[in-house]
């Protein structure tokens, strides 16, 4: 018997096939599950046609390059 949480039984269990899920940040939502992870893709159960796509949070996202520096300490070692 394979015990429950070791990583041989959780290579055994099937993930949920693709489909529409309560948001698991807000249940009154649905989210889309694309089979292996959340997507941002979301809909209100009152608004099913109204599709719409938000950054999941939990992605983190870096647009911006270059040294992460605070404005003021930059602009005073200038002078």
């Amino acid at each position: 018997m394979v015990p429950p949480g070791s990583r041989e039984y959780r290579r055994k269990m099937p993930a949920p096939q693709a489909d529409w899920y309560p948001d698991p940040l807000e249940p009154a939502r649905l989210r889309y599950w694309d089979g292996a992870q959340w997507t941002g893709y979301v809909v209100d159960r009152d608004r099913p046609a109204a599709v719409r796509y938000e950054h999941p949070p939990w992605l983190r996202t870096t647009t911006a390059t270059g040294i992460d520096v605070p404005l003021s300490i930059a602009v005073t070692s200038a002078f």
